[in-house]
């Protein structure tokens, strides 16, 4: 019977077979294995570059939006005392094309105009004690000219005349004492009639006595007391008349105040513009306060914003870390999202010196505004559109640069490692400005010189100058290190290869 199997094979040769086979991929296997274990060990961590010299550039780009160049805000100015500020009763609407002189919002004054009419009754009640008290100061003026210039001198003439009829009188009672006296010794008088003539001597010594002595108190304590007197009510009344006014003044003030409070409750437009609400969002973009009648305004609040939109400019926040670079008048390219137009040319104006308020998102976060005006009028801008900024910060030509990656920082300053023959040499740089990919080197290398673009990797074969102990090591740029970590876990070998062309760099 004929069998339609086939025959298998000797035992032997297939034996044969397969250890040649596994001896080959052993032989291929090890070869294998020994290539990639040097090329790992001499060349896989091995990165160069070489140095030249290229164009230096440090640009910052950020996200802005636009905003009229020209804004002016319209504020309440109306001062709210002992109130959370005033209601809008009226107000122009949205989108309005003003000219200057139209009016713009009304404020509620009916409070401010009730505060008028009590401040009026102040004022007169202040009016009517300046009028009192300026008639008693002039009356006290009147006063002391009447007794010095009248009652004085009125007062003295009549004791003059007392003293003048006491002198007389005496005279007259002494001759007659006299002539008494002769008449005694003949015998014509008596005795008692004698004594009767010398008391009427006595009597008009006294009285001319008493006469002399009341012009003396006159003119030596009532006069004096009485023009003190006199002047202390001048300098009263005088004191008294100066504080009403002060008081009328400062009452005059208040009410004037009021009265351009209650003005400024009609606010017009300063020029021409067109109206833009200024409604505030709050802190998750929701409106917190709107523009409507009814809306309550605090004071210096802005209610409205005219802006003029021939010129255009871009609000920006720059972060802290770059907000040293950004300089007044750097020039900037402006790009808007979402046209197709050519890049828009400008220039920084300024920069705040304070960091902007941070929110819970950003709260490590501090960034600064800075403003970018636009030196084009490009038809189609609107205020609130969002551009990209680059602003050119810094720019050398044909100068030394080295990839940060290649910097190493020891302490406070900055090596890199050159590769001379087998070994590495390093090399103490002094850097210029930086960028996220390069530095400007001043001294310490040579164009055409291959430094390490991982010194970190070689770092232990060279030897650096020895840190203090306490002394720790500065990180001044980070992104160094972390190049270097990326660059250090690279486990297939690099080719020399052209890099940065644009800008004429070779990594080798």
């Amino acid at each position: 019977m004929l069998s339609l199997t086939r025959p298998r094979p000797r035992r032997g040769v297939v034996q044969i077979l397969l250890i040649a086979v596994l001896a080959i991929a052993a032989i291929a296997g090890g070869a294998y294995w020994y290539r990639s274990y040097t090329s790992i060990d001499s060349q896989a961590h091995l990165v160069l570059h070489k140095i030249g010299r290229s164009d230096f550039e440090l640009s910052i780009t950020e996200r802005g939006e636009l905003e009229a160049a020209g804004v002016t805000e319209i504020r309440s100015e109306v001062k709210t005392e002992n109130q959370p500020g005033l209601a809008i009763l009226r107000v122009v609407d949205e989108g309005t094309q003003v000219k200057s002189g139209d009016f713009l919002v009304q404020l509620d004054a009916s409070a401010l105009e009730a505060e008028r009419t009590t401040q009026q009754g102040v004022v007169n009640l202040a009016e009517a004690t300046v009028v009192e008290t300026r008639n008693l100061y002039e009356t006290a003026l009147i006063a002391r000219e009447e007794y010095a210039d009248g009652t004085y001198v009125q007062e003295r003439t009549i004791i003059e005349g007392e003293i003048f009829v006491a002198e007389e009188n005496l005279n007259r009672a002494q001759e007659y004492y006299q002539f008494s006296q002769k008449l005694a010794a003949k015998g014509h008088i008596n005795e008692l009639q004698l004594e009767a003539d010398k008391f009427a001597v006595e009597n008009a010594e006294k009285q001319l006595e008493a006469a002399n002595t009341k012009l003396r108190v006159l003119d030596n304590y009532t006069k004096p007391k009485m023009i003190k007197t006199l002047e202390s009510d001048i300098v009263i009344t005088e004191a008294k008349w100066g504080s009403a006014k002060k008081t009328y003044d400062l009452e005059m003030t208040k009410l004037q105040e009021i009265e351009d409070r209650i003005a400024k409750c009609t606010i017009y437009a300063p020029k021409d513009g067109l109206v833009i609400y200024a409604n505030d969002l709050g802190r998750h973009g929701q409106e917190d306060w709107v523009v409507e009648e009814g809306a309550v305004v605090r004071e210096r609040q802005v209610i409205i914003r005219l802006p003029e939109s021939a010129a255009m400019r871009v609000k920006l926040l720059v972060n802290e870390a770059l907000v040293q670079y950004v300089k007044k008048g750097l020039p900037a390219t402006v790009h808007p999202i979402g046209m197709e137009s050519a890049d828009l040319h400008g220039q920084v104006t300024s920069i705040n010196r304070y960091a902007e308020p941070g929110n819970w998102r950003k709260a490590d976060v501090k960034e600064y505004r800075a403003y970018v005006l636009i030196d084009e009028e490009v038809p189609g801008l609107r205020t609130g559109m969002t551009v990209s900024v680059t602003v050119k910060c810094d720019f050398i030509p044909n100068t030394l640069q080295l990839p940060v990656q290649a910097v190493h920082p020891h302490g406070e300053d900055f090596y890199c490692l050159v590769r001379n023959g087998n070994d590495w040499e390093p090399r103490k740089l002094k850097v210029g400005p930086t960028n996220t990919e390069f530095f400007v080197i001043e001294e310490g290398v040579n164009e055409g010189d291959m430094v390490a673009m991982n010194p970190r990797q070689y770092v232990a074969s060279v030897e650096l100058p020895e840190l203090p102990p306490a002394k720790q090591r500065q990180r001044m740029v980070p992104e160094i290190e972390a190049t270097e970590e990326a660059v250090a876990e690279t486990t297939e070998p690099v080719k020399p290869t052209a890099t940065a062309a644009a800008k004429g760099r070779t990594a080798s």
